[in-house]
């Protein structure tokens, strides 16, 4: 058995409650987490899909077949890149390109041998570990373990369309830490190192789940909130801003700040997104530091 499968979550669709029965038995046996669900409309209204490491998809079912919700788990951006089995009788030739082509891995033909199916999900979730754990060193910034700039870039550009397209909101903050080179000069770059490497903590520890944070370069941060009006940015930066503030440090000289700026999304591109941000944290830095400053003005 993968050392990986007690970390794996695994979600079956299918209409027929004994197959999604019998499946669950077995996978469970192996130490993998199973959850279940009855149709493609079923599957797509959980809001933990992302948190799944597989999906197990029947073709044959009534409201929206296996195809259909395969398609539509490519189409987002949470569940793309989780690897789908599908389980069917149908064994034609077209109906696997079919289903390679709307982004499948494998096919499982029923009736299935226990067996089989366990070396399947067994070979194709180690595949996803492997990848994932390649991807997140090639995401991440080794000392801060926050997302590197071109990932950043490249999520911001995703959250932008996203955001246009069903009419959301989304705000961007942009940190700079203050006096960080005297803090270099007088400590050492041994300190400040372990100086953004705190930080980078306190940052991940007030966000949430679904948003981004990244190392931007040097001292600087940034964080993506996806769904997020302007006061309720603002609230966030001001809460990492404190945080950082409160800090304590193994030399009582040290005295760590942060100052920020915070802008929501209006009809800019990428670049002038940032740049917008990145114009409110130069504001902030002339204005005394330690602050934050946005685009419009924040409610009490």
């Amino acid at each position: 058995m993968n050392d990986n499968s007690t970390l794996s979550s695994i979600l079956v669709v299918d209409d027929d409650t004994a197959v999604s029965q019998l499946i669950h038995c077995i996978l469970t046996d192996e130490q993998y987490k199973v959850e279940t669900a009855s149709s493609g409309r079923e599957a797509l209204t959980r809001d933990d899909l992302k948190s799944f490491d597989l999906f197990l998809l029947d073709i044959n079912m009534p409201d929206m077949n296996g195809y259909e919700l395969c398609s539509a788990l490519k189409e987002s951006y949470e569940t793309r890149d989780t690897p789908v089995i599908f389980l069917t009788g149908n064994i034609l030739p077209e109906d696997k390109v079919k289903g390679f082509d709307c982004g499948a891995i494998d096919y499982v033909t029923k009736p299935f041998n226990g067996s089989e199916l366990i070396a399947r999900v067994r070979n194709h979730l180690e595949v996803k570990h492997n990848r994932d754990y390649l991807k997140q060193m090639a995401l991440t910034d080794g000392l801060t373990q926050l997302y590197n700039h071109s990932y950043i870039h490249e999520r911001l550009m995703e959250e932008i369309s996203n955001t246009k397209r069903h009419e959301l909101n989304l705000s961007l903050i942009m940190f700079d830490l203050d006096n960080f080179k005297r803090i270099n000069d007088t400590f050492g770059h041994k300190q400040g190192d372990k100086v953004l490497q705190k930080v980078s903590r306190s940052i991940k520890d007030i966000i949430r789940e679904e948003d981004v944070a990244g190392r931007y370069g040097g001292e600087e941060f940034i964080v993506i909130l996806p769904n997020t009006d302007h006061d309720s940015a603002f609230k966030v930066a001001e809460k990492i801003r404190m945080s950082v503030r409160d800090l304590k440090w193994d030399n009582s000289e040290m005295r760590i700040t942060l100052s920020g700026g915070v802008s929501t999304l209006n009809k800019e591109n990428l670049n002038e997104f940032i740049e917008k941000t990145d114009i409110l944290l130069y504001k902030a830095k002339h204005a005394g530091k330690d602050k934050i400053i946005t685009a419009l003005p924040v409610m009490n």
